[in-house]
C-alpha cells in the first residue's frame, strides 16, 4: 500500500469512530469480596454476609464438631450451634476442624456495650455460669423501629429452630441477654 493509501486508511478508521459517537467506557468489574483474614479486622457488613449465607443454606443444628459446616468462600469449617454461627460469621480462627469458640469463651474477643449503640454484626449473650449449657447467642441485625424497642436477630437456636431470623423486644430479652462487640469488627 502506498503511503496516501495507508493515510487515507487512517483517517478513514478516525472519521469512523468520529461519526459512531463516544466509545462507552468498560463495564465496572462486579465489586470482589475482601478477602478474609481469619482472626483479623472484619466489618460489620461482612459479618452479616457471611451469617445471611448460613441463614440462606438453612444450616441444621449440631453440637458436635465432626457436622462442621463451610463458611462463605469455603475457608473454614465452624460447628453450626449458636457460638459456632457467631464464631463463623466474625471470622474467628478455628483450632481444628470445626471447633470454634463456645458461648462463655466469646467474651474473651469481644467487649460489653450499652443496648443503645448496638450495630449489625453485634451479638446479644445469655451467659449461665451456673450451668453453661443454658447460655445462648444470637447476632443483632437491625433495629425494627426507630423507638429501638425491638430488633432482628439471626440465631441458630437448636434442633427445634434450626437457622432463623426473628424479632425480639428489648423488655423480653434485656434481663437475660447482654450486649457484646466483636473487637476486631469495624
Amino acid at each position: 500500500m502506498t503511503t496516501r493509501g495507508r493515510r487515507w486508511l487512517g483517517l478513514s478508521v478516525v472519521a469512523a469512530l468520529a461519526l459512531a459517537g463516544p466509545v462507552p467506557a468498560p463495564a465496572p468489574a462486579a465489586a470482589a469480596l475482601p478477602a478474609t483474614v481469619y482472626g483479623g479486622r472484619i466489618s460489620s457488613a461482612t459479618v452479616m454476609r457471611r451469617a445471611a449465607n448460613w441463614l440462606r443454606r438453612d444450616i441444621a443444628y449440631s453440637q458436635d464438631n465432626r457436622r462442621a459446616r463451610w463458611d462463605l468462600g469455603h475457608g473454614r469449617r465452624y460447628r453450626p450451634d449458636c457460638s459456632g454461627f457467631v464464631s463463623m460469621a466474625w471470622a474467628l480462627e478455628t483450632r481444628g476442624v470445626g471447633r470454634a469458640l463456645v458461648t462463655w469463651e466469646l467474651p474473651r474477643v469481644s467487649t460489653r456495650i450499652g443496648w443503645s449503640r448496638l450495630r449489625p454484626g453485634d451479638i446479644l449473650l445469655r451467659l449461665v455460669p451456673e450451668n453453661r449449657a443454658r447460655g445462648h447467642v444470637v447476632i443483632f441485625q437491625a433495629w425494627v423501629d426507630r423507638t429501638r424497642t425491638r430488633a432482628w436477630i439471626i440465631e441458630q437456636s437448636g434442633r427445634e429452630f434450626g437457622m432463623r431470623r426473628k424479632t425480639v423486644t428489648v423488655a423480653g430479652v434485656r434481663n437475660a441477654f447482654h450486649p457484646y462487640r466483636y473487637r476486631r469488627i469495624y
